[in-house]
């Protein structure tokens, strides 16, 4: 009896030592994909010259693997843990890739804006930026490569603080034309990353044209990566409602057609309980009945890469709590 109880106090403690282990290895786990990143980070070339670093200022904040840093950046980060670092060279196949003559073109002088020099940065009609690159008497060669497209970079990576994926909330938004509501996002403490892309439709990953056209029956969307701690699902649902007209249907401003309808597209049975709450109370503010659809987030699609932070590109400031007006154009 003496001998079956000793076994079994072994296998407890057994049992207590392997549950130990795998507690241990997962504290022990690093960054991973959907973990909000604080680093500090110096970006070199091969001859040793340093084109960025964050260490004289803010550091850089970022979902890993969220689109925000190039892949390269990604895999410096993977795997560490806080208070660690790491150097690595990445490739041009994950930095800015190679340099591609489709986004190089030459524009009549007398069509470009006077004063433009070698060097001026540009930004074109679908948001996104461009070099000058050379200037005759009869046109202007605008690049909007990457000015580091086609070179190896290696960073200097130091993980400062790891907030877990599991730890972030996710709520998804469509308000009109998403430009507007995603920099209303962005500048609301709390939020730590936003996209914009297409919300609750039919066809599989379509084109701002395709969606545009009503036909696959998307709505215009934002979607907020956000901390709990530091931001309610209520207080996004506020700003949500201050920035929106809710009688107005498959309508916003001048902006018509069903993609511009506004709806809560909810993730979770508590978010869908919260925002029928709050569209009840926000009813009692109208006269008109409310038309923004609550309902369960079946698919969403990020924009192309010229929606996302659109207006920010366009020099409009995302800072926190910035109360600037927003303004949204094309």
């Amino acid at each position: 009896m003496a001998k079956a109880a000793a076994t079994r106090g072994l296998a407890r403690a057994a049992r207590k030592q392997g549950q130990g282990v795998r507690r241990a290895a997962a504290a022990r786990a690093g960054a991973e994909p959907g973990d909000y990143a604080t680093v500090h980070y110096t970006g070199k070339l091969d001859d040793g010259s340093v084109f960025d670093t964050s260490r004289e200022r803010e550091p850089l904040e970022f979902i890993v693997g969220g689109g925000k840093v190039i892949a390269g950046f990604d895999d410096a980060v993977l795997g560490l843990q806080a208070g660690e670092s790491r150097m690595l060279q990445v490739g041009p196949e994950k930095a800015y890739g190679s340099p591609r003559t489709d986004l190089v073109a030459d524009v009549p002088k007398e069509s470009a804006p006077d004063g433009l020099e070698v060097g001026n940065v540009v930004q074109l009609s679908n948001g996104m930026t461009a070099r000058i690159t050379s200037v005759t008497d009869d046109a202007i060669t605008i690049d909007a490569n990457h000015p580091l497209a086609g070179m190896a970079l290696t960073f200097e990576v130091e993980l400062l603080d790891l907030v877990p994926a599991s730890s972030l909330g996710l709520a998804t938004f469509g308000g009109g034309c998403f430009w507007g509501l995603e920099l209303a996002y962005q500048r609301l403490p709390g939020v730590l990353s936003t996209s914009v892309g297409y919300a609750n439709g039919t066809k599989e990953d379509p084109t701002y044209q395709e969606v545009c056209s009503g036909e696959t029956g998307h709505a215009e969307a934002v979607q907020v990566t956000y901390n709990p701690k530091a931001v309610g699902y209520e207080q996004l649902l506020k700003l949500f409602w201050d920035r929106v007209d809710p009688t107005t249907l498959n309508r916003q401003g001048n902006d018509v057609g069903t993609q511009y309808r506004t709806g809560i597209y909810v993730h979770t049975p508590e978010q869908r309980e919260i925002a029928h709450r709050s569209l009840k109370d926000e009813q009692a503010k109208h006269e008109k009945p409310i038309v923004t659809e609550v309902e369960d987030l079946s698919v969403y699609y990020p924009a192309e890469d010229y929606h996302q932070q659109y207006l920010q590109k366009g020099g409009q400031s995302a800072e926190k709590e910035c109360s600037d007006p927003i303004r949204c154009y094309g």
